[in-house]
C-alpha cells in the first residue's frame, strides 16, 4: 500500500474506534426549554439529548461527557467550559501626605439610609426637608395581543415562522401584535432596555444547527389580511431546536416602539433553507426596564 493509502486507513481506523467508544466528549450547541440540550460533535449536530440532573446549570459552549447507551445519547456531566479572561477593574489610588491636586477637602461627612452627604464648605447639615429622590419606574412585561403568519402576500394562519423549505417553498413572514400597549407602557418614561422573547419549536424542522431570527418592526396594531411591511431589521442570536432567548431590541428600534412610531415586531427571511425557523405559539412577550 502507498503512504497515502496507509494514512487513509489509519484515519478510518481511528474514526471507527472513536465512534465505538460509549463515552464521547461533545460541546453544547444550544439549550432547550424542556431541559434537554442540542450537542455539537465535530461538524455534526445531535438534537434533543437528555441530561443527568447533575449537569446543572446548563449553558451554550459547555464541554460535556456523553454516554451512548441502548436508549441513545445522554449527557453525564460538564467537564469544562469556555475560557473567560477576567480583566481587573482599574483603581485610582493617591499616595503620600500632601493633599491630592484637583480635589476639594470635605469639611464634614454624613451617612443616612445608605446615602453619603459631603459638606465641602460652611453651611448647615442636611435636614429632614430635603426632597426625596425620585423612584425608578418598575419594569413592565407585555404579552402579545395576537400573532399571524403570511405567505404569497396574504395571511396564512397563526404559525409564526420565517423563510422557506422545499416542502414550504413560499417564504414565511410573521408578526406579533400588541395593540398600543407598548407605547402606553412607555409614556412619560425613558426606556433603559427593551427585549423580546423568541423561542424555536422543538419539532424537527429546517437545519439541525442554530438559526438566527431575522427580526424587524411593523406598524400594525392587529394582524392585517395582507402581508405587512417589515422595516428596521436586525438579526437575533442563533436558536437551536427547542431553544429560547430574550433578545435585546436595538435602541433605535426600541425608541420607535416606545414612541408609537412602530407598533410591533415580526420575523421574515428569504427562500434560503439556512434561515427557515418556526417559533413556538407562546413567545413574543416584551419586557421593558426604565431609567430614573
Amino acid at each position: 500500500m502507498s503512504d497515502a493509502e496507509l494514512d487513509l486507513a489509519a484515519l478510518v481506523r481511528a474514526e471507527v474506534e472513536r465512534q465505538a467508544n460509549p463515552y464521547q466528549i461533545m460541546t453544547v450547541d444550544s439549550t432547550r426549554e424542556d431541559g434537554k440540550v442540542n450537542l455539537r460533535w465535530g461538524e455534526a449536530i445531535i438534537n434533543d439529548v437528555a441530561a443527568n440532573q447533575a449537569y446543572n446549570p446548563r449553558a451554550e459552549g459547555d464541554v460535556v461527557l456523553v454516554l451512548n447507551h441502548a436508549a441513545g445519547w445522554r449527557v453525564m456531566d460538564k467537564i469544562g467550559g469556555p475560557v473567560e479572561i477576567e480583566i481587573p477593574v482599574p483603581v485610582d489610588l493617591t499616595f503620600g501626605t500632601p493633599a491630592p491636586a484637583g480635589y476639594t477637602q470635605a469639611a464634614a461627612v454624613w451617612v443616612k439610609d445608605g446615602a453619603l452627604y459631603v459638606q465641602t464648605g460652611e453651611g448647615p447639615a442636611p435636614g429632614p426637608e430635603d426632597p426625596p429622590k425620585a423612584s425608578k419606574p418598575k419594569p413592565v412585561a407585555l404579552s402579545t395581543s395576537s400573532q399571524a403568519g403570511y405567505r404569497s402576500g396574504r395571511k396564512d394562519g397563526s404559525r409564526v415562522a420565517q423563510g422557506a423549505w422545499p416542502s414550504y417553498p413560499h417564504p414565511y413572514t410573521s408578526i406579533w401584535t400588541y395593540g398600543t400597549s407598548i407605547e402606553a407602557a412607555c409614556q412619560g418614561k425613558t426606556v433603559d432596555k427593551m427585549q423580546i422573547r423568541v423561542a424555536r419549536t422543538s419539532n424537527y424542522h429546517g437545519v439541525s444547527g442554530r438559526v438566527r431570527p431575522k427580526l424587524a418592526l411593523h406598524d400594525e396594531t392587529s394582524p392585517p389580511a395582507k402581508t405587512p411591511k417589515l422595516t428596521n431589521r436586525w438579526d437575533g442570536p442563533g436558536l437551536g431546536m427547542g431553544d429560547s432567548k430574550w433578545i435585546t431590541i436595538p435602541s433605535d428600534q426600541a425608541s420607535r416602539l416606545a414612541s408609537g412610531a412602530s407598533r410591533g415586531v415580526g420575523i421574515g427571511a428569504g427562500a434560503g433553507k439556512s434561515d427557515y425557523l418556526i417559533a413556538t405559539a407562546g413567545c413574543g412577550q416584551i419586557r421593558i426596564t426604565f431609567k430614573n
